[in-house]
């Protein structure tokens, strides 16, 4: 993994977790921001971590000649 991502990964944890704290406390509506942006950390992880399409590679078929 890289540091990148790891920080992405914290921040977002770390973010949830507050998120969690100020529903809590002040209810959810007031920490709704917070689990938006946790989502749109989640999604910009999952987007950098999803491996790339491989190259499609044709193949030459050549027929064979009968000598």
């Amino acid at each position: 993994m890289k540091i990148e991502q790891t920080i992405i990964l914290s921040v977002a944890i770390g973010l949830f977790i507050i998120g969690v704290h100020q529903s809590f406390l002040y209810g959810v509506m007031a920490s709704y921001w917070l689990f938006m942006i946790v989502a749109a950390l989640l999604l910009y992880y999952r987007l950098r971590n999803k491996p790339s399409a491989p190259k499609q590679t044709k193949k030459t078929v050549h027929p064979r000649r009968h000598s």
